[in-house]
């Protein structure tokens, strides 16, 4: 069976693993173990916190397949950003300037340094294990945060954000950044990406230019992917703008990829979910998929199952999806359609 789940401290082996599969596409995610170890340590710190409102939580989940023990995938979700690290990005914008003695009006585009984020939750580090991308997995792994903040509503703000992974050639190189960061920060785009990730973005703040950027001083290839992800990203920006994500002229400041967020109370898994209580287990659950999530915050888990919803709203759940999410009857959970 696939399940989400809270990582755990002896999930490290598993998911250092997995770090190395993702690099360097995924660097919120390093493959360095003590920087695991401390995600791991601050993800289990947070669902043992009493949350009353948003602060300095951070929460990674993983997929796991039961069968084998093995993680096959993360999802990961920061509370609030802002706390521990100031989050930067460019906020696109237009300026005019016009001559009367030419009789000639100009409009450009310009980047300007934003801390716009801050106070946004932001939903990161999803990854799936190349075998495992089939059979609505990675919806599973995608919507789960959704269902994981339905569920601890209180533990999170009004809004989120999401960072896309911008366009980079094949040999890892982002035109966006040979253009801009390379000049202030004398290291190419993974290096400063992973030291990002590493040591938090104080260093943006030191060397990074605080007036506007123009646009149109930049080389053709880098404005050709201001706002644009790269080929394996566009299946993730599909998903978010599915679940209602706008992008509103944020962009990343390594490589210039669109960084799109929303209402969490908007969100269509959330706003599609419905609560109801297990009144029996059985295998007639019917056809449709659904997924389902239930737990307290450290036995949360969510899993694909079908389920039949009586006219009173009761559930039947099949054994195994009971099993599973380590629930039984009387029990409560939350489910939307796949």
């Amino acid at each position: 069976m696939i399940i989400v789940r809270p990582i755990k401290e002896q999930d490290i082996d598993n998911l250092l693993g997995l770090a190395e599969a993702a690099y360097p596409g995924m660097t919120t995610l390093p493959p360095d173990r003590d920087a695991l170890t401390k995600k791991i340590a601050k993800s289990t710190a947070s669902l043992a916190k009493q949350v009353t409102e948003p602060g300095r939580e951070n929460y990674l989940l993983v997929m796991e397949d039961t069968a084998t023990g093995q993680l096959v995938g993360t999802a990961g979700i920061i509370a609030q950003l802002g706390e521990d690290d100031q989050f930067y990005s460019y906020k696109l914008n237009k300026v005019t300037h016009s001559s009367k003695a030419l009789d000639k009006k100009v409009s450009v585009e310009t980047l300007n340094l934003s801390n716009h984020f801050e106070g946004f939750a932001e939903v990161a580090t999803l990854f799936l294990d190349t075998p495992y991308r089939q059979k609505g997995n990675g919806k599973l792994l995608s919507r789960s945060r959704y269902l994981f903040m339905a569920e601890f509503r209180e533990r999170f703000p009004d809004q989120v954000m999401a960072d896309l992974r911008g366009y980079y050639d094949e040999q890892g190189r982002s035109p966006f950044w040979d253009a801009i960061g390379q000049h202030f920060f004398d290291m190419d785009f993974n290096a400063a990406d992973l030291f990002g990730a590493l040591n938090g973005n104080q260093f943006i703040a030191d060397l990074m230019p605080k007036q506007p950027i123009y646009v149109n001083l930049l080389s053709q290839t880098a404005r050709d992917v201001i706002g644009k992800p790269n080929d394996e990203g566009r299946a993730a920006l599909a998903m978010l703008e599915k679940e209602g994500f706008l992008w509103r002229g944020q962009i990343d400041i390594f490589d210039g990829a669109p960084s799109v967020d929303t209402f969490i109370d908007h969100i269509e898994t959330i706003r599609s979910s419905s609560v109801g209580k297990i009144a029996a287990q059985g295998s007639r659950a019917g056809d449709t998929q659904y997924l389902v999530c239930g737990g307290d915050i450290g036995s949360f888990a969510a899993c694909i199952s079908a389920l039949e919803i009586s006219d009173a709203g009761d559930l039947v759940l099949p054994q195994e999806t009971l099993i599973g999410l380590g629930l039984g009857v009387g029990d409560s959970v939350r489910y939307v359609s796949l």
